[in-house]
């Protein structure tokens, strides 16, 4: 798997909720069509966000990076915003809690793969 955090240093609380909006109403599906396997916004203060996107591999990732996330990153930069990423292949073994699936239906946002 391949794993990219987007650290977002927004200009105000307004700008900040506008881009999990959009996250949750129009990138995500775009993301998914183009073989995320899961996103997750964190909230790191009032102005400060940070995006978590798992993909199965790198060329998934550098599809996604291609038609969808590199174009609002680009956005982000071209509006003075601070951007941290980071990004790499997930190493040793990934560990996951029985509840998961269980915590995810119930909280989460289900997207078909293509």
């Amino acid at each position: 798997m391949y794993v990219r955090t987007i650290k977002i240093t927004f200009k105000d609380k307004m700008s900040k909720n506008m881009f999990v909006n959009y996250t949750d109403t129009k990138a995500d599906a775009e993301g998914f069509k183009n073989g995320t396997l899961m996103k997750l916004i964190f909230s790191n203060s009032d102005v400060v966000a940070t995006l978590v996107l798992i993909f199965p591999d790198h060329k998934t990732f550098m599809k996604d990076h291609n038609n969808t996330a590199g174009p609002i990153i680009d956005s982000f930069k071209e509006q003075g915003l601070k951007i941290e990423l980071n990004d790499g292949e997930v190493s040793g073994t990934t560990a996951v809690s029985s509840n998961f699936l269980e915590i995810l239906t119930k909280e989460g946002s289900f997207y078909k793969s293509n």
